[in-house]
């Protein structure tokens, strides 16, 4: 993880839900946002080309002002259900690839799982090991 490691803390551990794996996958990761700083509505640029790099999907958010469109690589920071104080973000379907996630072939009995660090408005995602 090289030196990522003293900006980022490691926060948790999720399942990756293997039916939103086609197109992008929502986990509910509200102690990680809470860890950035931010909370709904922030919005969040992945950067696929971190993984390569740092070994790390790395997340760089920012607290939003206006509601913005969803682009290919920023994703909304949105509560699971209204009535709930959980918070869930996507990782676009680049991400997932980058992160070796092999998005077409189904595996059921083995389920993915995904750890989480989180510095200053900021994520990681890494496969867990």
């Amino acid at each position: 993880m090289s030196s990522i490691a003293t900006t980022l803390t490691k926060i948790q551990t999720v399942d990756l839900p293997r039916p939103a794996i086609d197109r992008t996958a929502a986990l509910v990761i509200t102690d990680a946002i809470r860890a950035t700083g931010l909370g709904p509505g922030a919005q969040f640029y992945f950067d696929p080309t971190s993984v390569e790099a740092l070994g790390l999907l790395l997340a760089f958010g920012e607290p939003s002002i206006d509601p913005t469109p969803q682009t290919r690589f920023t994703r909304a920071v949105q509560r699971s259900s209204p009535n709930r104080e959980s918070l869930e973000l996507e990782i676009p379907i680049e991400g997932l690839q980058a992160l070796d996630i092999d998005a077409h072939i189904p595996d059921s009995a083995r389920v993915m799982e995904l750890s989480v660090w989180a510095g200053s408005q900021l994520l990681g995602f890494g496969i867990s090991e």
